[in-house]
């Protein structure tokens, strides 16, 4: 049983190169050429990575032991006039493409966290202030009922994405930063004869 154990809590080391001295893993990606990163769709500036490319990463940084760094390594069979400076640049660029697209969607996520808080504000004053004009009877009851659950459910949203989904969200950025070593776009070696 320990046997089966120890295999299980070092599956990863089967399937990617770790050094353990240095606590880095490397993951090597093959593609015919740097097209194949690319979204062909997009018709940009600079050439927008594919999803799938991106996708590939995040698998790369979960399947990996947390304790580890990632060095990615992608080869091509062509390099079809890129350079291995250019396609890192267009890495960079990329990544900093995606970092802005992240703040606006977070920036976006707290105006709606605290329209929710005052939406919560409004029914609160206004439960209070229907309370008192129905102070008795089956309306004002109702009318603080409904409220009361309006109320509660708008701070709970708010309070749901301002300290649970940012919190997520900064700690998937933070492990990429912590994790992520290095890249390196390259031709394929052929093997010398």
């Amino acid at each position: 049983m320990k046997k089966k154990w120890e295999e299980f809590r070092n599956v990863e080391s089967e399937f990617f190169d770790i050094d353990e001295e240095r606590k880095i893993a490397t993951l090597r990606f093959h593609f015919a050429s740097p097209e194949d990163l690319m979204d062909v769709n997009s018709v940009t500036k600079i050439p927008v990575l594919n999803d799938e490319f991106s996708d590939w990463i995040q698998y790369a940084l979960a399947y990996t032991p947390r304790r580890v760094k990632i060095d990615i390594d992608v080869s091509f069979s062509s390099m079809d006039g890129y350079t291995e400076e250019g396609l890192f640049e267009i890495f960079r660029k990329n990544v900093g493409l995606e970092a802005k697209k992240i703040y606006r969607e977070n920036r976006a996520k707290k105006l709606l966290a605290y329209g929710l808080i005052g939406i919560g504000l409004l029914f609160f004053l206004l439960m209070l202030l229907l309370t008192h004009v129905f102070e008795t009877g089956l309306t004002g009851e109702i009318i603080g009922y409904v409220s009361d659950i309006a109320t509660t459910v708008a701070f709970w949203e708010a309070l749901t994405i301002l300290l649970v989904e940012n919190r997520e969200r900064r700690n998937a950025a933070l492990e990429v930063m912590k994790r992520f070593h290095s890249i390196l776009f390259h031709a394929e070696e052929t093997p010398s004869k």
